[in-house]
């Protein structure tokens, strides 16, 4: 019956022309995040992972703790735990988040940036999940289901006879699955992604019959008073 660990990637760098790439915090993050899951675990017998630069960045640093865990070279990557395109849902929104250069520049010029954004990322999703503009974009909503949906399954086959798995992805994929998993209307997943933190941890347990969430964005690593400003969320 394994267990498997899906890992937010660390900090990227928002607002930057490659956001796909971590932060100094980001990179900081899953050193940590590593530390604390070598004192737990005494290794993976499986890790999978996105495509993307940032997860690649984050197994790294996650894995350098332990002592008898795959190489990255060894890790199975899908394109299925890949983020969706957060930039083309934005651009599709609204023509000044076409890059996010202009992004940044239009929500400095506003009286609540914070707010303006977060109302315009969640405006975009629900564009997007409503599935009237599809025409327009590269992935649509239920492309994204199912291609995250096919990871999971691969992943979950390819466990089997394991005892602990990692996959590090993205906080779409993650809430994707956690809402599927739980029930929770498609229409609501933002109120799960805001809430994930970078280099959180939602614990997946499959059995021969199942697959049930054990925990949700768990960050125990980040909380002592001496580590919160490791606190993030982009």
């Amino acid at each position: 019956m394994p267990s498997i660990y899906l890992i937010r990637h660390g900090q990227a760098s928002f607002g930057k022309d490659n956001y796909d790439k971590l932060s100094e915090l980001g990179e900081e993050q899953a050193r940590v995040l590593g530390q604390t899951l070598s004192q737990r675990l005494s290794g993976f017998d499986l890790v999978c992972s996105g495509t993307l630069h940032r997860h690649a960045q984050t197994a790294a640093g996650t894995l350098a703790a332990f002592d008898d865990t795959p190489a990255y070279s060894d890790i199975q990557q899908f394109t299925g735990w890949n983020e969706y395109d957060h930039q083309e849902l934005l651009a599709r929104l609204r023509p000044e988040f076409a890059t996010a250069k202009s992004m940044m520049a239009f929500v400095r010029d506003q009286e609540n940036p914070k707010q303006v954004f977060e109302d315009s990322f969640n405006a975009a999703i629900q564009r997007w999940v409503q599935g009237q503009h599809n025409d327009q974009y590269s992935e649509t909503w239920p492309q994204f289901i199912e291609r995250v949906h096919g990871a999971l399954k691969e992943t979950i086959r390819l466990s089997q006879g394991k005892k602990n798995v990692a996959v590090f992805t993205s906080g779409g994929p993650i809430s994707l699955v956690c809402q599927h998993l739980m029930g929770v209307p498609p229409e609501n997943i933002m109120k799960l992604n805001w809430t994930l933190l970078n280099c959180g941890v939602s614990k997946l347990v499959a059995t021969s019959s199942r697959v049930f969430l054990s925990s949700l964005n768990e960050h125990t690593h980040f909380e002592a008073a001496d580590r919160q400003h490791f606190l993030s969320y982009s």
